[in-house]
């Protein structure tokens, strides 16, 4: 198994994560010109890809997904996404198996039809996948328990968010409920889970209100003395690769 973020942010995510039967893309919005670019320069080719799991219909998440149904990839996601984006494709029910994976999904708080994070096992391994969370409720992380992979969100930094330019009602929208997570927020979350997670990926870092060295900084600081690797995403290119099984 090898997995990478092959971009997380406002301006499109991905990751990829392949296997031994084939690669699963989870979630589409980089277009398939950047796309091509960054996976292989983390080493992967996108011709294994087999399946594509939407978290949400928002652009970032979707904007190169036609690339990739053309291409033959299944779609999966829950019915509220697919019914969003107004495509037929395969609804996650838990334990959905494919690529010799199983999916379970995760409701999250989102401002979108019916936005999910992504439980998937496999050969034993556990990886938990969750941005634009909005806020930890205890589902969240009932189901994340367990995961020896996370990548978890970290949007912003609550000063810089609140001293910063963007509009008040925008403001309001990232700190409400269906918004998005702050370093804080993310590393009382990740203490809470450090007890099974070794690899975290800090995910979906604003550009405007955030820098990788607060989101590192706050998470790590929460950590405490965790013993595990923690690693950034990127919105221009491809993070780490985590290589397992």
């Amino acid at each position: 198994m090898k997995l990478c973020v092959l971009g997380s942010g406002s301006t499109g995510n991905a990751l990829l994560l392949e296997t031994e039967d084939g690669a699963l893309l989870v979630d589409c919005g980089l277009l398939w010109r950047d796309l091509k670019v960054r996976a292989e320069r983390a080493g992967f080719s996108l011709r294994a890809i087999r399946a594509v799991y939407l978290s949400h219909e928002h652009a970032d998440h979707v904007r190169g997904l036609d690339a990739l149904a053309r291409r033959g990839a299944k779609i999966i996601a829950s019915p509220g996404t697919l019914s969003a984006l107004g495509i037929k494709g395969i609804p996650l029910e838990p334990g959905l198996e494919i690529l010799g994976m199983r999916l379970f999904p995760i409701p999250l708080s989102h401002d979108a039809r019916e936005p999910t994070g992504l439980r998937l096992e496999l050969d034993g391994i556990r990886i938990g996948i969750v941005t634009d969370l909005g806020q930890v409720t205890p589902l969240v992380l009932e189901k994340l328990r367990g995961c020896e992979i996370l990548i978890f969100e970290a949007n912003h930094d609550l000063e810089m968010l609140l001293s910063g330019p963007y509009p008040w009602p925008l403001k309001l929208r990232i700190l409400g409920p269906l918004g998005h997570l702050a370093n804080e927020e993310a590393g009382q979350a990740l203490r809470s889970l450090r007890d099974w997670a070794k690899t975290v990926f800090l995910a979906h870092l604003s550009q405007e209100n955030n820098t990788p060295a607060l989101a590192l900084e706050t998470v790590a600081r929460s950590m405490d003395d965790w013993q595990g690797h923690l690693f950034l995403t990127y919105p221009d290119r491809p993070s780490a690769v985590v290589c397992g099984g």
